[in-house]
């Protein structure tokens, strides 16, 4: 199998089984933190995302996770919440992979530089704040780096689940 589809019609692996335990032992090195996410659909996203970009994992800070059995989310996230590795974090869970790894935010702050000028360490944990709310500054304090998005146009945001696409690509391809 090529590294990346090529065209629309692909052939795709016989052994799905195979394919997914390669993919495993080949992530890149960029994850991302949810902070309070709570809309589905950007959580199915999310994990849409994680598996397009072969993101190392997901992990979620304040979010239910019961909210992986909502039927908009699974019917998003098209079966990849079986093999995207995802967790939920306590706080203090929070703290100890804070200590293990760069945590950016992809916010923006009185610190941020543009996305475009950010030279990222290897790995990195992009984290991406609630719908409305942005990173909280709870998970702020954790954050080595703010990042953010430059907006050209007259909103000043967009949906989380586009800024993180953005946000991942422009990473990886400084990364690999």
């Amino acid at each position: 199998m090529a590294d990346r589809q090529l065209t629309f019609r692909d052939e795709r692996p016989d052994k799905l089984a195979d394919t997914i335990a390669s993919i495993h032992e080949n992530r890149h090195p960029v994850s991302i933190l949810a902070d309070q996410l709570d809309d589905p659909q950007n959580i199915g996203m999310l994990f849409r995302l994680a598996d397009a970009a072969r993101l190392s994992h997901l992990w979620f800070y304040n979010t239910e996770e019961s909210i992986l059995k909502n039927r908009k989310l699974k019917r998003v996230a098209r079966s990849t919440l079986d093999y995207v590795p995802h967790s939920f974090l306590s706080s203090d869970e929070l703290e100890i992979l804070s200590n293990k790894t760069n945590l950016v935010a992809l916010e923006v702050t009185e610190q941020s530089i543009p996305i475009t000028t950010f030279t990222p360490p290897s790995p990195i944990v992009l984290v991406i704040g609630n719908e409305s709310h942005g990173v909280s500054d709870e998970v702020l304090v954790y954050c080595q780096q703010s990042i953010h998005i430059p907006m050209y146009g007259i909103n000043t945001s967009m949906n989380v689940a586009m800024a993180s696409g953005i946000g991942v690509y422009s990473l990886l391809e400084k990364l690999l």
